[in-house]
């Protein structure tokens, strides 16, 4: 069998999407981590696949919520993929601009889009949960999007 060391050099070499999925947390307090896993699955009805991490500490709070905000994060906005996949998760929107979405849901200001989430469905995916959802509104702006590929963050291709 494959180990995850080789798994993962070998899936660097496919550049993806960098998004931080946000929600609404314990208190009223705004969760989020940073996600490469993300893709759109269906038009009709709008569909999206998010994959958590089961060891982030807002795995549990997104999917209790069952809302939650996907932010495509902008090419200059590396910092941020950084800021939300670091551990602790305390912190992480110290300082960080953001307004309330659709549902109440954190977008961070300056993305190159984000989408309102509603939970469909979960499944098991190993060390993650996959996240089917529901976009009930969704918005973009011009400019390039950041990518992660070979290890690094990148701004997309043309």
């Amino acid at each position: 069998m494959l180990d995850a060391l080789a798994f993962r050099k070998v899936m660097r070499a496919f550049p993806t999407g960098v998004t931080v999925v946000t929600a609404v947390g314990e208190e009223g307090r705004p969760v989020g981590l940073t996600v490469s896993s993300f893709t759109s699955v269906s038009l009709d009805p709008p569909l999206v696949l998010v994959c958590l991490d089961r060891a982030s500490a807002s795995h549990d709070q997104v999917i209790a919520r069952r809302t939650f905000v996907v932010n495509v994060l902008a090419a200059d906005q590396g910092a941020l993929a950084v800021r939300f996949a670091a551990d602790p998760s305390g912190g992480r929107f110290d300082g960080v601009d953001w307004r309330p979405g659709p549902g109440g849901a954190p977008i961070l200001s300056g993305v190159a889009a984000w989408l309102a989430c509603a939970l469909e469905d979960v499944h098991d995916g190993g060390d993650h949960s996959i996240l089917v959802a529901r976009v009930d509104d969704a918005a973009s702006r011009p400019g390039e999007s950041l990518s992660f590929y070979l290890g690094s963050y990148q701004t997309a291709a043309r």
